[in-house]
């Protein structure tokens, strides 16, 4: 009987001792691999909505150029002038024709004509209508063929019931169209030496992950800024056109930056391993890499202020 005593009152406390261990194992275990709650950052509401907006908007604006302006002037004393504005998106051309509003309501015919605005000849290419002194128009032709067409003139008609009459034209010059295609030219070049998407940036490029681009830049004594996105995630989209828009900023060769997919149906193998090499534990962590060494790790939300600070700090080290 004491010995059958002992051996209970030893087992007892063993056994609690064991679940004890357990359970702060498995405490651990999920602090140090839990992610952030999606719902934490959706709470954010609508401000992270607009955020969502604004960054598709950036998107679409770093697919164009800088783009070619192209006076309006005013045609039989209708006294619209303003500018037509021409970009090229990947092989097509946008054309932004705004001018000093005509009637309120009433759209008016735009075009792209053959000829010039003093001798203008049939119509090459219709534009959207101009309503209420705007009208944006994605033309299916590049930058190169409308150059071969030259000359050209943008021209906005009065109305469709009067649509002999012409209120506002500009010319398309060869300088113009060359200056742009030059600009093509030259980014292209810069994408062509890169495996993944430039994002933003022409000194400093910020581009989307690629192993071999990454590989590339830890050769060299460039800062490296990894800034670690998910899709789904409201802060992740509000931040990352900040980070655009610096690198757009930066005048040095010596820094090069990368949108690392994380935790999201884009991650692939080498980003995993990307951020299991860097204990990433949330998105939108920021990791700087110099010298191949790792001189900064961040999860916290940077506005521009302090994305230069931290650049700026981290290229004089």
């Amino acid at each position: 009987m004491i010995n059958n005593y002992s051996q209970k009152g030893f087992a007892m406390p063993f056994a609690m001792a064991i679940v004890a261990v357990v359970v702060a194992i498995g405490g651990i275990a999920y602090y140090a691999t839990r992610q952030e709650p999606p719902v934490k950052e959706e709470a954010m509401g609508k401000p992270a909505e607009d955020a969502m907006k604004k960054d598709d908007a950036v998107a679409t604006k770093a697919m164009e150029k800088k783009g070619a302006v192209v006076a309006m002037n005013a045609l039989n004393a209708s006294g619209q002038t303003g500018k037509a504005t021409l970009s090229d998106m990947n092989g097509k051309t946008k054309v932004v024709v705004e001018i000093s509003s005509g009637a309120v309501g009433i759209p008016q015919p735009s075009h792209i004509h053959l000829g010039s605005c003093s001798t203008p000849g049939a119509i090459g290419y219709p534009l959207s209508a101009v309503l209420n002194g705007k009208a944006e128009t994605i033309l299916d032709v590049s930058l190169e063929t409308l150059n071969s067409k030259l000359p050209l003139a943008v021209m906005a008609h009065k109305s469709k019931d009067e649509i002999k009459t012409f209120v506002s034209c500009g010319d398309l010059s060869r300088d113009t169209l060359g200056a742009l295609m030059m600009e093509k030219k030259e980014d292209g070049a810069m994408m062509a030496k890169y495996t993944g998407t430039v994002l933003a940036g022409e000194t400093a490029p910020l581009l989307d992950f690629a192993k071999a681009d990454y590989d590339a830049a830890l050769k060299t004594d460039k800062l490296v800024v990894l800034y670690f996105y998910a899709n789904w995630c409201p802060v992740c989209r509000a931040e990352f056109p900040i980070l655009q828009n610096v690198f757009k900023e930066l005048t040095t060769d010596k820094a090069i930056g990368f949108r690392v997919n994380y935790n999201d149906d884009q991650t692939d193998v080498d980003e995993k391993n990307l951020a299991r090499e860097f204990g990433v534990a949330y998105q939108h962590t920021k990791v700087f890499v110099k010298n191949g060494q790792r001189i900064l790790k961040s999860p916290e939300g940077w506005d521009d202020k302090r994305y230069d600070m931290e650049i700026n700090k981290a290229l004089a080290q």
